[in-house]
């Protein structure tokens, strides 16, 4: 592409994105749902940033910034937007982030029954991709701020992120995410960043805020720890009878593959290691502790056999049980 239709194609970027901030759908211009008491504050804020949009610097292009707006929807015809349908052959990858405020609306994995989003809720569009939010005949209208985000390295670990943790988010309205995200929509309104670097950090928190976000609503603090302490003290009540995974996946109500991906998802390591540790752990204890012969030792902790106890022994401790005893004694 030489600079002219470069230069060409950021002027036009620029012109839409300053329609889309004056457009009639701007929430504040048109009667809509009424935001639950939580939410309307900040709905005021956003409305307020937006009775004045500025053009913005020159430095103000797709790739140096991004774009948003806050806007309310009554018409179901007027609001479908599909996935894999809104590039053109040369237009990069991007990724929105959308909050409902007020009334909700739809959004919609291929093959997947839609999600209904009222205040508290959100969704991260990567696009392409197979998704389309709309608004449904039987919503009482939309009210939502919006960012799309150009930047390709935040595209893609944006996008890994919602691969791992789906696109829809519970965001209650305190939350660090919608804080991020209400900044970014005031921001694209006024354009007062100091320049592409402040920008470009803005970005960055808001991202680290999603993933952050993320990894707290799916792993909830203490749940490791919960899962952990659970599954030790299965194993120290198993004693000589040695604990199988199948059994703990079973009383869990999954299959075994299910209940691995599960435990290592929340404690970054398999059942059947932690297992194997808890026992090993649990030997080395009554190494230093008692004057009992190894095969007992290796019974009492569940090992079939001395040699198949040592073996394991040695590759958890990096030394035999009868060092172990010896240097530790």
């Amino acid at each position: 592409m030489s600079r002219a239709d470069r230069r060409a194609r950021v002027a036009a970027w620029r012109r839409s994105v300053l329609e889309v901030q004056t457009s009639p759908v701007v929430a504040g211009r048109m009667g809509g749902p009424e935001p639950p008491r939580a939410w309307a504050a900040r709905l005021r804020k956003l409305v307020d940033a937006s009775r004045a949009p500025v053009d913005g610097p020159p430095w103000w292009t797709p790739a140096g910034a991004y774009f948003g707006s806050v806007e309310t929807r009554t018409d179901p015809r007027g609001y479908q937007w599909d996935g894999m349908k809104r590039l053109g052959p040369r237009d990069a990858p991007l990724v929105f982030f959308q909050f409902t405020l007020a009334g909700w609306g739809h959004f919609e994995l291929h093959g997947e029954p839609p999600q209904r989003l009222p205040p508290g809720t959100s969704f991260l569009a990567v696009v392409p991709s197979r998704h389309r939010y709309y608004l449904p005949d039987d919503s009482p209208g939309w009210t939502f701020g919006w960012i799309g985000i150009y930047h390709p390295y935040l595209v893609r670990r944006i996008a890994k992120q919602v691969a791992a943790t789906g696109p829809v988010l519970d965001t209650p309205a305190g939350c660090e995410l919608i804080a991020s995200a209400t900044r970014l929509v005031r921001g694209a309104f006024q354009k007062d960043f100091r320049d592409p670097f402040e920008v470009e950090l803005a970005l960055f928190e808001f991202t680290v805020s999603y993933e952050r976000h993320a990894r707290e609503t799916r792993h909830p603090e203490g749940e490791r720890e919960r899962l952990l302490e659970a599954l030790r003290s299965r194993v120290l009540a198993a004693g000589l009878r040695p604990l199988a995974v199948d059994a703990v996946a079973t009383d869990e109500g999954m299959s075994r593959t299910q209940f691995s991906h599960f435990f290592r998802a929340r404690t970054g390591t398999t059942p059947a290691h932690f297992m194997t540790e808890i026992r090993i752990r649990e030997a080395a204890r009554l190494l230093v502790t008692t004057r009992s012969p190894l095969r007992q030792i290796a019974g009492d902790c569940g090992f079939a056999d001395v040699t198949h106890f040592g073996k394991v022994f040695r590759r958890l401790m990096h030394q035999s049980p009868a060092a172990y005893r010896r240097a530790i004694g």
